[in-house]
């Protein structure tokens, strides 16, 4: 974890971030209340089927929820959110904010995910992503996630297909 945190610092600091009075690490954390307005911006600028913003309302302010943000200078600039299903988790949410991609943030909230899901002692986890959306399927194959199977039109703003991608054997010492 020590060498990911110096490689990511190494990368955020040859990208000079893009919002005035930004430093420090990039810090996760459990969402809150006063993150909905940066979650949602950002969930609306990624995805274009987004989630109400209530729906978030309503999922951190239940008990033992799984969704957090990544705090960059105190500037929230990812989340990432999960359910526990069964001995699975479903991996819902994990979105980057525009001005911060491809400097590996989304990388550092994907381990994290997948290390809390580790300590709740889940043996696997399954996400789905669009079918065009390469860049995120390439970074769950480098995390250990196959393909699964199609979801068929499972976006309603266009009725682009899903991939289901998994990954197994979270709990294998050998696959971590």
């Amino acid at each position: 974890m020590g060498s990911l945190l110096r490689r990511l610092r190494e990368v955020l600091k040859s990208h000079e971030p893009s919002l005035a009075g930004e430093e420090g690490e990039l810090h996760i954390r459990s969402m809150k209340p006063k993150d909905l307005d940066a979650v949602w911006a950002i969930e609306r600028a990624s995805f274009g089927s987004p989630w109400r913003r209530s729906t978030y309302e309503q999922t951190i302010l239940a008990p033992g929820h799984n969704f957090f943000v990544a705090e960059l200078g105190g500037v929230v600039v990812g989340y990432f959110g999960f359910w526990v299903e069964g001995p699975e988790a479903h991996i819902a949410k994990l979105a980057v904010h525009q001005d911060y991609r491809r400097r590996g943030i989304g990388t550092a909230l994907l381990r994290e995910a997948l290390d809390r899901i580790r300590r709740l002692g889940l043996h696997s986890a399954y996400l789905e992503v669009r079918r065009t959306n390469l860049p995120a399927q390439n970074l769950y194959r480098r995390f250990g996630f196959r393909f699964a199977r199609v979801k068929p039109h499972a976006y309603p703003n266009d009725g682009e297909d899903a991939f289901i991608f998994v990954r197994d054997n979270l709990l294998d010492p050998a696959g971590q």
